[in-house]
């Protein structure tokens, strides 16, 4: 089927870099214990957004 090289020639690439990015950030999640967890970290970005709507 050679109607579907032209997808596999842009789906590889973004499969590797997605697959990339998601195993630096486990690597970098799992280096930082001492970083403090996601909801008290996006707690003032939506005390932000509250004011402003």
């Amino acid at each position: 089927m050679p109607h579907l090289s032209p997808l596999n020639w842009i789906l590889t690439p973004l499969m590797f870099w997605l697959l990339l990015s998601l195993l630096s950030s486990i690597l970098w999640w799992s280096q930082t214990p001492s970083f403090p967890p996601l909801p008290t970290s996006f707690s003032p970005i939506k005390e932000h957004t509250w004011k402003w709507s």
